[in-house]
């Protein structure tokens, strides 16, 4: 700790070095396995950095890394508080399991066009997201992001990409000009773009109007960053036409990067007196989850119905945030873990699926329980995670979220409440049609059946193994949730940590009567006056 009071530390640059020299290290003419090598030691390392900052900030500290020894708010700084540690390591799960995915199942066409060199970029991009200091670097971290995602959006070239492709890259890049353009704003308002300086000025100036339309600006653009209805439209069609891994990484956690913006700014930058964000976001909570569970009912492509699923779980985080209470908040952190999880298991077992009968449909053939009943199990356990059915992860969570929802009482909420129950049942009879229809059943002899080695298997047992895991350590996820809450919340304790012990302060612009009184000329001398 330094003299300012700040906890200097470099801890918060390695989870975002490691994917990216391992990056451009597979950027370099080598044989696939040196490649694979790179990418998996990354991953590791990046899972590694990052629970060593979930024990280095469990004790409510915040790590500052100043880049080239600038303090805030006049140099680059990454900081990893409860919140952000948390999602790093999350983050770089997703990550480990995605380039595990695409090592056991080789793709020569991609990998010529450096598919490793653009996942690990993505990852960094992720990371970067979740530990930077400031709205501009954000917007850069999106950047890196949605390049490397647009690259693996259109590798591959099929007309299905192409379309869906352009789509996605259309979408976020009107939500990446309005995040500039709000950058723009925001420094114009409050004179700084780095969030604990944000947070002191907006708490100096108090409740006024133009905070609160940068407020509800900023949840536009991360309401649309993490695919909330209507914004979300082009979700359901990109995904499925991604490659399989990479459509996990997308599902589970890109979405999870514009949560993770709105609950940074709506609670560590910005406490919004007005109601008017929170009922905003309610709407959309509301809409999305029955707007999921739906979508997910309709169709019959593995990879389209979890789409769907991944909108109606991005739908219970916001109404989680809309509720705007503190067990809301805490009932929507723990839930962040279930839904990232789930969703990154579902993903890899419909990759397994997909390829075991080589088509993307659900309904084209049945019994596949005899073939792989293992993954028949997985697949029903991650199902009813989803959906929330007792007792998995996702009934403790989703039911959190309801009884926060239930305690605040309000008319919007009551409709929100109804509509989560209602996505739910909704949602479980989705994914009961899809077991049904393609595991349940006595297996076609007749149809040939596509061999998956255990290696390629292995990934969607072991992300499984993680979900049914879930339930026996929800008592420390709610306890993490509940002190990540109290820190988000406090926001003094976010301002000294990151701008030291003395509050930054921004000189008053010059009026124009100083103007005037600096640039006028001096009086012509009188007569009589030497010159």
């Amino acid at each position: 700790m330094n003299e300012a009071g700040i906890l200097v530390s470099s801890l918060p640059l390695a989870p975002l070095l490691a994917p990216l020299a391992a990056g451009l290290l597979c950027l370099l003419p080598a044989r696939r396995h040196l490649r694979v090598g790179a990418a998996l030691i990354a991953t590791l390392l990046t899972c590694i950095f990052s629970a060593l900052l979930v024990a280095a900030t469990a004790d409510g500290s915040v790590l500052v890394s100043q880049l080239g020894g600038w303090q805030a708010p006049f140099g680059i700084v990454l900081t990893a508080d409860r919140l952000s540690a948390y999602m790093s390591l999350l983050g770089g799960i997703v990550g480990l399991f995605t380039v595990w995915m695409m090592a056991v199942s080789p793709d020569p066409v991609r990998e010529k066009y450096h598919a490793f060199a653009l996942t690990l970029f993505l990852i960094t991009g992720v990371e970067l997201s979740f530990l930077t200091g400031d709205l501009f670097n954000l917007f850069v971290a999106f950047e890196v992001m949605l390049v490397a995602s647009y690259a693996l959006s259109v590798l591959g070239s099929t007309r299905e990409q192409l379309r869906e492709g352009f789509r996605y890259i259309v979408m976020n890049l009107a939500a990446s000009s309005l995040l500039v353009v709000t950058c723009g704003l925001t420094y114009g308002v409050l004179g700084t773009l780095n969030y604990a300086h944000l947070a002191q000025r907006s708490l100096e100036l108090g409740p006024t109007p133009s905070v609160a339309v940068l407020g509800v600006l900023l949840m536009i653009v991360f309401a649309a960053k993490g695919a909330l209805f209507p914004l979300g439209f082009w979700l359901p069609g990109t995904y499925p036409a991604l490659p399989q891994a990479t459509s996990a990484f997308f599902a589970a956690i890109l979405t999870k990067v514009g949560v993770y913006a709105l609950i940074r700014i709506l609670t560590t930058v910005f406490q919004l007196d007005s109601s008017l964000p929170q009922q905003f976001l309610l709407i959309l909570g509301a809409f999305s989850m029955l707007f999921g569970a739906l979508g997910a009912l309709s169709q019959r492509e593995w990879r389209r119905v979890l789409s769907f699923t991944v909108m109606g779980s991005v739908g219970y985080l916001a109404f989680g945030l809309g509720i705007g209470t503190p067990e809301a908040l805490r009932a929507a952190l723990m839930y962040v873990a279930v839904s990232v999880l789930s969703t990154l298991a579902l993903f890899l077992i419909a990759a397994v699926a997909e390829r075991v009968s080589g088509t993307s449909l659900t309904r084209n053939r049945r019994g596949f329980i005899e073939h792989l009943p293992l993954l028949a199990a997985c697949f029903l356990l991650c199902a009813l995670t989803a959906s929330g059915t007792p007792p998995t992860a996702g009934f403790i969570g989703k039911y959190a979220l309801i009884r926060a929802g239930i305690l605040q009482g309000s008319p919007l909420a009551w409709v929100a409440v109804v509509s989560a129950l209602l996505a739910s049942l909704i949602t479980l009879y989705a994914m009961l049609t899809v077991w049904r229809d393609f595991f349940w059943g006595k297996a076609n002899r007749q149809q040939p059946l596509f061999p998956v080695s255990l290696s390629q298997r292995l990934p969607a047992y072991t992300a499984s193994a993680l979900v049914l895991g879930l339930p026996f350590i929800a008592g420390p996820l709610f306890a993490h949730a509940q002190a990540t809450m109290l820190e988000l919340r406090d926001q003094q304790h976010y301002i000294r940590s990151v701008l030291g012990k003395d509050p930054v302060v921004i000189p008053e612009p010059p009026t124009g009567t100083d103007v005037q009184k600096k640039e006028a000329p001096k009086s012509a001398p009188q007569e009589g006056e030497s010159h």
